[in-house]
């Protein structure tokens, strides 16, 4: 029984699912024992437009957990379809379109989820007060000078993440053709 593909991606998704599970751990931890939640609500709720910067952080995690760690665990299922349901072989181009689907499906969503975490952190960091930690700062400086910069290296990790994703769907045209 050839199980190649289908244990590496298994395998990658018990990686990210170890990740996911320490950010989340680290978020609490934080959110329970600062005082920097409170100040973010009080500085939101007069001004929502600084909402923006929290959901930077919020959707940074969720997608990394449904892309990075259930879409692994998925696309796991999917090898192994191939590879043992329908005994199908990864060889050639396929394999290398499997390897480009495995590396820049995992590296560009974690590199991007990560990103958008620590964008969304450094912009709550950003607009707190100075008197309780923070830098201060306006919501448009924030955005001016911390979260725009974060756009475009965002855009290339989720670019080549859609690129692996291509390679696999490719991988698995071929491979089921193939006779």
């Amino acid at each position: 029984m050839n199980l190649r593909w289908s244990n590496r991606f298994i395998f990658a998704a018990l990686i990210q699912g170890a990740i996911v599970t320490a950010l989340t751990i680290m978020l609490t931890a934080f959110v329970t024992s600062t005082q920097v939640p409170v100040e973010l609500i009080s500085i939101i709720i007069p001004n929502p437009a600084a909402g923006y910067i929290e959901i930077a952080a919020l959707a940074g995690l969720g997608l990394y957990l449904v892309v990075g760690v259930i879409s692994t665990a998925v696309t796991a299922y999917i090898y192994h379809h191939f590879e043992v349901l329908l005994d199908k072989k990864y060889r050639g181009i396929t394999n290398k379109l499997a390897w480009s689907h495995l590396v820049l499906t995992n590296i560009g969503i974690a590199a991007a989820s990560l990103m958008m975490i620590y964008a969304g952190y450094l912009g709550d960091l950003a607009v707190t007060p100075v008197d309780d930690g923070g830098w201060g700062l306006t919501i448009k400086q924030a955005s001016d000078r911390i979260m725009n910069q974060f756009i475009f290296p965002i855009g290339i990790m989720l670019l080549a993440t859609a690129i692996g994703a291509v390679c696999g769907g490719v991988g698995f045209i071929i491979v089921y053709f193939r006779t």
